[in-house]
């Protein structure tokens, strides 16, 4: 079946986009709204989870959400470029799906900054990290299957970009074995969170400017005044001063990590405008592998010049 411009076939698209019209589903509603068996459905369902663009609805262990755009489909065309899948996901298709997505959106209110389900949390958190440019720190006080503190392609992301990330744990949380799983696979990234006694509050902080602080009780608030967000990023700080290391998460050395590949990275580097001598002397490789790279980037970005592969890249998030 060919393939959609943002990467998928036809009938996964399809599938994709009608997840990101509810906060979640369960698939026998899926497949009652979709007109497809439900056998049919599942299976779409575990290769969109394969791919990073379906994850475990936290509020519903039982139903499924579709993970943002703004964060599965950069991570698509990532792996596309890693991989030289042909034919890839193209840049313009995807810089339109996710602009069109959020303004929709934003007209039904599925965005707003103050309360709602902690689905609707993912989804304001996703849409804040993949704009974050410095730092993200999560404060977690337990573990939430589905939560976003425990989320693969928003490291994926933030790794990509070369946004610092950290991790603040109450020691409760490593009791539960997919907490555990998911903090030795950010260790594999270099990325192992801290841990104290007890997180007193369930948040996440992005460039020290703009917050989500989630209730259990009350849903998800998006924090941005100062005389708030002051003293929590204080909070962050002091935590993760007196994190400890957890042993038992030191790196696998046979592992794969997802730091980033050298191809991002000269694509970061292009879009600052250096030039292919500096980019060679700041990465200690030949000016030809440098070279090398950058026709593969233009290739899978269709980019016409080397400057056009760096605005794409960083347009759709790329880098």
């Amino acid at each position: 079946m060919a393939e959609s411009g943002i990467g998928l076939d036809g009938r996964s698209e399809l599938l994709y986009r009608k997840l990101l019209q509810r906060t979640s589903w369960r698939t026998p509603a899926l497949a009652q709204a979709m007109g497809w068996p439900v056998q049919e459905v599942a299976q779409a369902v575990e290769a969109l989870r394969a791919e990073g663009l379906v994850s475990v609805s936290e509020d519903d262990p039982a139903a499924l959400r579709a993970v943002e755009p703004c964060i599965a489909l950069p991570a698509l065309l990532a792996r596309s470029m890693r991989e030289g899948r042909s034919p890839q996901p193209r840049p313009v298709e995807i810089d339109r799906f996710i602009a069109l997505h959020e303004r929709a959106a934003e007209r039904g209110g599925e965005a707003a900054e103050g309360g709602g389900s902690r689905a609707d949390a993912s989804t304001v958190i996703e849409r804040m990290v993949a704009k974050a440019e410095r730092e993200v720190v999560f404060l977690v006080p337990g573990h939430a299957e589905g939560g976003p503190e425990f989320s693969r392609p928003i490291v994926d992301m933030g790794l990509r970009r070369g946004v610092r990330l950290r991790a603040v744990w109450s020691s409760s949380v490593f009791q539960a074995p997919a907490a555990l799983a998911h903090a030795q696979w950010l260790a594999q990234q270099d990325l192992p969170p801290r841990t104290v006694g007890t997180v007193p509050l369930r948040a996440m902080v992005m460039d020290g400017a703009v917050a989500v602080v989630i209730d259990e009780l009350e849903g998800p608030r998006v924090v941005r005044s100062p005389a708030e967000l002051e003293p929590l990023c204080a909070l962050a700080e002091r935590l993760w001063e007196h994190g400890a290391a957890v042993r038992q998460l030191g790196r696998i050395p046979s592992a794969p990590t997802t730091r980033r590949p050298r191809t991002e990275i000269v694509l970061r580097l292009l879009a600052e405008g250096l030039t292919d001598d500096a980019i060679a002397r700041r990465l200690g490789c030949s000016v030809r592998t440098v070279r090398n790279d950058v026709a593969s980037a233009m290739a899978a970005l269709d980019a016409r010049s080397r400057f056009q592969a760096g605005a794409r890249a960083m347009q759709v998030g790329l880098i």
